[in-house]
């Protein structure tokens, strides 16, 4: 069977092409996993796939269907997502969704939406979702994609077929990087490091130069507030928690930062990820003790869960600034001439 153009997830693949193949497609579907594992992907080639006029198991690309899907212009597909990252999906998108599946077909045999971060809809519009649910037309196909199955109602995830995406091992990433990007190994493999499996990130990453410098920020923004004192972080906390994508993407750096120290403090510095980093996250690891880093980096995980299940973000970032270590001193000052 042919595959379709997607690095990794194949046992998904395989499950979603048998599906099309023998015209099995649920009615409700729910992909899960972290921001830029592949689930939009996935779904989208799905989308392409029961659409398409010409194709077996691989969308063709080039039929008049898959030119208007991929124009955002095919009558029986649907997308529905927040107006932006702080939005939410309201009651009123569910209720187009219900008008635009009350009607039949106009070219293919199916009508299809896709609802991107659907752990950002309110109780009124899941609810909503949930009656379309519980009675789909026949040829109606429902695709979810939330970041985790428990941030959903019970009953929603009950009625899908749930298709949960988990993290990329670094080898697959890192040659997906050479062979199809034609990215420098050596890079290819730190940036499949830095991904912590997410294949789309590190795309993104390495086709766009400014992520080194976002993490060079995220850095410097660390190191920072470790040397504030209370007054300062709460500042810093409130401009920290203005932006809640450029938030999202700093506490993932912080994260790999905490997690690079423990490696030094348990003698596995080889294993570091930010390996250019090391005389840096040297001096911190010999300032911060092993009980202070495994409870920041539980902390990190903590505050990610609590953004995603809508928490007041502010109080959140002033939390986790409050917990951090204050060291009075810059460590990069330490290092040796």
């Amino acid at each position: 069977m042919p595959e379709w153009p997607i690095v990794g997830h194949a046992w998904a693949v395989r499950q979603l092409q048998y599906a099309v193949e023998h015209a099995e497609v649920p009615h409700a579907l729910l992909f899960t996993g972290p921001e830029s594992i592949g689930k939009n992907t996935l779904a989208e080639l799905l989308v392409a796939a029961m659409l398409c006029r010409d194709a077996n198991e691989v969308p063709c690309g080039s039929c008049l269907s898959c030119r208007k899907l991929r124009s955002g212009n095919h009558p029986d597909f649907v997308l529905v997502e927040p107006e932006d990252r702080t939005a939410h999906i309201k009651i009123d998108q569910i209720r187009d969704v219900e008008r635009f599946l009350a009607l039949t077909p106009v070219e293919s045999a199916h009508k299809v939406v896709l609802i991107r971060g659907f752990e950002s809809a309110t109780a009124g519009a899941a609810n909503a979702l949930l009656k379309t649910l519980e009675e789909p037309p026949s040829y109606a196909h429902l695709l979810l994609l939330a970041a985790d199955a428990d941030l959903l109602l019970a009953t929603i995830v009950s009625r899908a077929q749930h298709i949960a995406l988990r993290p990329l091992p670094v080898a697959e990433i890192a040659d997906a990087l050479v062979s199809r990007w034609s990215i420098d190994a050596g890079q290819a493999e730190r940036l499949a490091s830095l991904s912590g499996g997410r294949i789309g990130w590190a795309v993104t990453a390495a086709l766009n130069p400014e992520g080194y410098e976002r993490t060079q920020s995220a850095l410097q923004a660390l190191l920072r507030v470790l040397r504030e004192e209370l007054p300062a972080r709460f500042e810093s906390a409130t401009a920290l928690a203005q932006d809640g994508a450029v938030l999202n993407e700093t506490l993932e750096y912080w994260s790999i930062f905490w997690r690079d120290l423990l490696m030094i403090q348990t003698g596995h510095g080889d294993l570091l990820v930010y390996r250019e980093q090391y005389p840096v996250f040297d001096v911190l690891a010999r300032s911060v003790s092993l009980a202070d880093c495994l409870r920041i980096l539980r902390h990190l995980e903590h505050i990610q869960e609590a953004l995603l299940s809508n928490a007041n973000t502010q109080l959140a970032v002033e939390n986790l600034l409050l917990d951090l270590p204050e060291l009075g001193f810059d460590p990069q000052t330490q290092l040796a001439p």
